[in-house]
């Protein structure tokens, strides 16, 4: 097989590994939100060795970036919407993330946060943000490089609104109900991520501008942030029930 061949291997396999993903974490492994995590973080660590591998340019590392992100994000926000649809026909059944009475996604899910417009589920607009994220990455990995203003700050916004929307959840869920859904957490952890990666690349490219030196601050820190905020996530997590979690150790 020829080094064009090659590529060309690593490129479709890049494509197909999140659709994967979806039908494993969706259909098969829902039952247990440790193989959900197993299953992304084997997803991004695949995704990563193979762009390596089929050395991509710029833009097209961007896009796996979001196909990857959000695949998980869509398959944390199906499950949640199934888990939902489950406790509706049996509201005494235990959800497959529900370990304790803090780390548990009954309670979110029951309650009055979990549909924050009308009667709209929360995990209904998961399903089509990071649906529009997927299909943003897979138009840009199918070869679309002259993507217009417009195309790029719309991308922006919906991250905007994304993280945003996630800040509000995040505080409904840890300290107004009182629980962690783990499968909740995925989803702040890759919208955060996306919201990161988005802002980097509509800077870089000279889309929105704020000023110089924080356009180029945020471009070349992208990384360090994205890891700045999960850390800050996890030590809210720790202080909201640091009893808790020390009494495990």
């Amino acid at each position: 097989m020829g080094k064009a061949n090659i590529s060309v291997w690593y490129a479709r396999t890049i494509a197909f590994l999140p659709i994967v993903f979806l039908f494993l974490a969706v259909f098969i492994a829902r039952s247990d939100v440790r193989w959900f995590f197993a299953l992304a973080g084997a997803l991004l660590i695949s995704e990563a060795w193979l762009v390596k591998k089929a050395k991509l340019v710029h833009l097209k590392m961007f896009a796996v970036s979001l196909l990857a992100l959000a695949s998980i994000g869509l398959g944390a926000a199906s499950i949640l919407t199934i888990e939902k649809i489950e406790l509706l026909k049996d509201p005494q059944r235990v959800t497959s993330c529900s370990f304790s009475p803090i780390v548990a996604c009954s309670p979110v899910i029951a309650s009055k946060q979990a549909s924050a417009f009308d009667s709209i589920p929360n995990p209904i607009f998961g399903i089509f943000g990071f649906t529009a994220v997927f299909t943003a990455g897979m138009t840009i990995l199918a070869g679309a490089d002259k993507l217009k203003r417009a195309w790029w700050l719309a991308l922006f916004g919906g991250t905007v609104f994304g993280v945003s929307f996630s800040v509000w959840l995040f505080n409904a869920g840890v300290y107004q109900i009182g629980a962690l859904c783990l499968y909740c957490l995925a989803v702040w952890l890759v919208t955060l991520s996306l919201f990161w990666i988005v802002f980097a690349e509509v800077l870089g490219r000279s889309m929105l501008t704020m000023s110089k030196p924080i356009d180029k601050f945020i471009v070349k820190n992208r990384d360090n942030l994205i890891a700045v905020n999960i850390g800050i996530i996890i030590l809210l997590l720790y202080f909201r029930w640091s009893d808790y979690w020390n009494g495990l150790l």
